[in-house]
């Protein structure tokens, strides 16, 4: 039988202060109050509080104060997060991302949850005596292979590809003077770049005597046999009771993580259904690299439905966002961090969400769905202009605006001031920029040729995004029923849609997402198009 569902449990990126506030749940408790009395084997004081107060520091802070007390943070967390989402359904698989290893195996019974948490003591305090020089990691929005021949091109000693996250999320890490060099680099060719709170270069050839005092550490703990499967992306392949796994933790230090292909291999064999344990945003990544998936994180109780769209949250009500009940740019800033695989931290108010964050055109359509759904935005809302906004501080404002008035054709312009830059002038037109609808008859014989020739061109550029052949997308095909086509996905064509056929940012992007099929888009395609818009 295939192995359906996947557990994935995060490493760094995976601890949020106070992400267990409130929680009675027996099973989180249990690993809390251990992984604390290991931390006192160690002279070290417990990391319960990290998960429970929200008020705890920040993984930046601890990065930078206490690796030890985070890294043990994020084994608790990844491990609790998994016992507790086994309750609503049991993995068939478990994935550990770079640390989340150790999560993993703890969860299928290689070890104990105390030996589990001795592992990454050990771990801890290895790369904290034998780490050579500050280093760190960077995330690029950038494929694999055009990130090793940028790190080739700087040339500075270790200095590495250590993380393949999705299609066009790498992660390099090395010495922290390299990488401000791959920084600068990644600028100049106009291509994301962003620091990880990660306290060490890990999965780099600079932790590799750290990796050899951390095996020789960890030679008494005691390995026990599996209880469930695990796939290691480190491994390339499942791992066994022979497998030696102390010695592929130890490995691991240094090799690089290939989470995209684990995700691909095992979406190949049937995984279906995605879990993530945490919070780094790993549900994001698989969306990102494989078709027709479910995700969920146990920070969201809501799942993804199979089209490869995120967690949807219940709409916000908006009489609460002009009086200051909700904080808009946090709610962004959190939602745009779990879809693009980025800690929130990273994800500020002010970073240029193009230059900053690599979120190109196609990318921030495609979000501009999420945002809508989030906080409720009424599909006549002109998405032109939230499209071009280069900041999340420009968007706040705007979806503020949006959801605190009413929207829909005649409705009043917003009354908060708009944001002061915006990518280009046009967008800032009024919404509603097509005609409310196209008659169905009476129309001249040239606007009916015109849209049946954009419904021939819609057709296959859906199937052949879409993998359908091409009969199979007809023009009265209901999106959503028929094609499996939901608002995330719809909002993510409207990007390739308006590349396709030269649309001007400022059509109503609103209305487009709001039509049923194919043959309804073909019409609004074709006015806009005879509007010169």
């Amino acid at each position: 039988m295939a192995a359906e569902t996947v557990f994935l449990l995060p490493g760094q990126g995976g601890y949020v202060p106070g992400m267990f506030a409130g929680e009675t749940a027996t099973e989180v408790a249990e690993v809390l109050h251990i992984a604390d009395a290991v931390a006192g084997e160690f002279g070290r004081g417990g990391v319960s509080g990290l998960l429970t107060d929200p008020d705890a520091p920040d993984a930046a802070t601890l990065a930078k104060d206490d690796s030890f007390a985070l890294q043990l943070a994020l084994y608790a967390a990844a491990l609790a997060s998994a016992r507790r989402a086994a309750h609503r359904r049991s993995p068939d698989v478990l994935v550990g991302h770079s640390m989340g290893e150790i999560a993993a195996l703890t969860y299928a019974g290689a070890f104990d949850i105390a030996d589990g948490a001795r592992l990454v003591c050990h771990r801890a305090l290895a790369l904290l005596a034998h780490c050579p020089q500050p280093g760190g990691m960077l995330a690029l929005t950038l494929p694999a292979g055009r990130a090793e021949h940028l790190v080739r091109a700087v040339a500075a000693p270790g200095l590495a590809v250590a993380v393949t996250n999705a299609p066009r999320h790498t992660v390099v890490s090395g010495p922290e003077e390299a990488l401000a060099t791959v920084a600068r680099v990644a600028s100049a060719l106009e291509v994301g770049a962003v620091w990880l709170p990660a306290p060490f270069p890990f999965h780099g050839p600079l932790l590799g005597v750290a990796a050899e005092a951390f095996a020789a550490a960890v030679s008494d703990v005691r390995q026990r046999p599996l209880r469930a499967l695990v796939y290691s992306p480190v491994a390339g392949s499942h791992v066994t009771d022979a497998t030696d796994l102390k010695a592929l933790l130890a490995r691991q230090l240094t090799a690089p993580v290939p989470f995209l292909a684990a995700v691909r291999e095992l979406h190949a064999a049937g995984a279906q259904h995605f879990v993530e344990c945490g919070a780094a945003g790993l549900a994001g990544l698989v969306r990102r690299s494989v078709p027709d998936v479910s995700t969920e994180s146990t920070t969201d109780t809501s799942a993804a439905p199979a089209t490869g769209a995120g967690p949807v949250p219940a709409p916000v009500d908006a009489a609460t966002l002009g009086g200051g009940g909700r904080d808009v740019l946090g709610e962004l800033r959190e939602l745009y961090a779990g879809t693009l695989g980025y800690p929130v931290e990273a994800v500020t108010g002010d970073a240029d969400l193009e230059a900053d964050l690599g979120i190109d055109s196609l990318k921030r359509a495609e979000m501009l769905g999420k945002v809508s759904t989030r906080f409720g935005l009424d599909a006549s809302v002109d998405g032109g202009r939230f499209l071009a906004q280069s900041t999340l501080a420009e968007l706040a404002e705007l979806v503020t605006a949006a959801a605190g008035r009413p929207t829909g054709p005649g409705a009043a312009s917003p009354t908060a001031a708009p944001p002061t830059r915006t990518a280009d002038p046009a967008s800032a037109a009024a919404p509603t920029l097509v005609p409310e609808a196209v008659p169905a008859s009476g129309e001249s014989a040239g606007e009916e040729t015109g849209a049946r020739a954009v419904l021939g061109e819609l057709r296959e550029l859906y199937a052949g995004t879409l993998g359908y052949p091409v009969e199979a997308v007809t023009g009265d095909a209901d999106l959503e029923a028929d094609l499996g086509i939901d608002s995330l996905k719809r909002a993510e064509m409207l990007g390739k849609v308006s590349a396709h056929f030269g649309l001007d940012a400022s059509v109503d992007g609103g209305r487009f997402l709001a039509q049923s099929t194919l043959a309804e888009l073909a019409e609004l395609i074709a006015a806009a198009r005879a509007t010169g818009r």
